[in-house]
């Protein structure tokens, strides 16, 4: 039933992009650099990624990544309108040009890849996706699961992950989908569910922050594997390349030890590595349509990839997420960045 209305949803979406493709501009840097400002679109309200602090403003590891993009490509990293966005709102706005880049929890699968008419960059969050339980309910295991309810974001990936497995096994169970993302916790533990499911960091963030933690339980397995990476308009290689690249930049960063804090210190570096990568010698920003510096002003502007998850997932957060596979592959992880030739 779920694995069906996300195909439905899909086909729709499909139908609509196709309508709105011709509204999208072929040069989206040229746009944004005429505008002065960076249109991105992000979760609406998704604790530790995108949310409004306590001063009104937006502020996350999506957030951080939309200030990455805009100081990238104009040196001015609040040159950026933050565009929330419900999960069925997100492909319709990036493929109608309502924004230019989307920068939000989207799991990259071959569907959405070849039909939806946008493109990803390699993954700057891998994760998995399990469940959380009513500890009332005394499940250890998925396999205590039969007959349950299951809330889950309505046509989302996880939404198809949880009628497969489930079929599967020849278990059964009740579908409860929620429309909003920031929701599916709500609806959750108001308890017309027995349980929810989401990635796993997401499913320890709404623990969090629910009355009573002890109360919930998140069960061991990990159903499905995924990551999930900012997302551009297909066709639009050269805006590709400068969204990519400044991903790559935030990894390079923390492999090479460089840091929002000594970032001004290795500008004055003899390592040929650091000097191409900081655009002292060569012209690989302007090859790209940006300035040489760009990187320089990137990481300024929020530090390297490992700062901004401690930042907002990991040790400097309240969430404190293990970086595991998010770390670099030197430390075991699986995050590595090409040559800056």
């Amino acid at each position: 039933m779920g694995g069906k209305r996300w195909l439905a949803s899909l086909a729709a979406g499909a139908a609509i992009l196709a309508m709105t493709a011709q509204g999208a501009s072929a040069d989206t840097l040229e746009d944004v650099q005429k505008a002065g400002e960076l249109r991105c679109g992000v979760s609406d309200q998704l604790a530790g990624f995108s949310f409004l602090d306590d001063k009104g403003t937006w502020t996350g590891f999506d957030i951080d990544y939309c200030h990455a993009f805009a100081a990238a490509i104009s040196g001015d990293a609040a040159a950026v309108k933050i565009v929330p966005l419900a999960f069925n709102q997100s492909f319709t706005a990036l493929q109608s040009g309502e924004v230019d880049v989307l920068s939000r929890s989207v799991t990259y699968t071959l569907s959405r890849d070849t039909q939806l008419k946008m493109d990803f960059i390699p993954p700057n969050f891998y994760t998995g996706q399990s469940f959380m339980a009513h500890a009332e309910l005394g499940a250890k295991s998925v396999e205590d699961l039969d007959g349950a309810s299951v809330c889950v974001l309505a046509g989302s990936v996880t939404e198809r992950y949880v009628a497969d497995y489930f079929r599967a096994r020849n278990m059964k169970f009740t579908p409860i989908a929620v429309e909003q993302e920031a929701q599916v916790p709500t609806v959750y533990e108001s308890g017309r569910c027995d349980v929810m499911t989401h990635e796993t960091p997401s499913l320890a963030i709404a623990r969090r922050g629910f009355k009573d933690p002890d109360a919930h339980v998140i069960l061991p397995e990990v159903i499905a594997k995924s990551y999930e990476a900012p997302l551009y308009r297909e066709g639009d290689a050269r805006w590709g390349d400068v969204i990519r690249w400044t991903h790559f930049a935030l990894v390079t960063a923390e492999e090479l030890g460089i840091t929002r804090d000594n970032v001004a210190e290795k500008l004055t570096s003899d390592d040929p590595v650091v000097r191409t990568f900081f655009g002292v010698d060569g012209d690989l920003g302007e090859q790209m349509g940006l300035k040489n510096d760009w990187v320089v002003n990137v990481i300024k502007a929020v530090g390297n990839y490992g700062e901004i998850y401690d930042r907002h997932l990991g040790a400097d957060s309240v969430l404190q997420i293990p970086r595991g596979m998010n770390d670099l592959h030197e430390r075991g992880g699986l995050l590595f960045a090409p040559s800056w030739r």
